[in-house]
């Protein structure tokens, strides 16, 4: 289970910083988008081994935000239950 903990505080994103993890097999991406005031989180996960970058956007499943640290704590909370409801087996590419 990933906690609040082991993702950087709501202030990181803020200034774009983009934070990427792992839980067991399950590979995910949170980065802030938009223009000011409308800035939203974007949470993005998909099975592993492979960086975001090499895995197609089909293979992805993703979620948008509020960007505040309420919008941190609820996209943690979505991927704990992307992680309990899916099987995150490792793709071949």
């Amino acid at each position: 289970m990933i906690e609040d903990k082991d993702i950087l505080p709501y202030n990181f994103f803020a200034y774009k910083g983009i934070y990427t993890g792992a839980f067991e097999n399950m590979r995910y991406r949170i980065w802030r988008t938009g223009e000011k005031p409308d800035f939203k989180l974007n949470v993005c996960a998909w099975a592993g081994p492979y960086a975001y970058p090499y895995v197609p956007d089909e293979d992805k499943i993703s979620s948008e935000f509020e960007a505040s640290e309420e919008g941190r704590l609820a996209a943690i909370q979505w991927l704990n239950e992307q992680f309990a409801k899916r099987e995150w087996e490792p793709k071949e590419y």
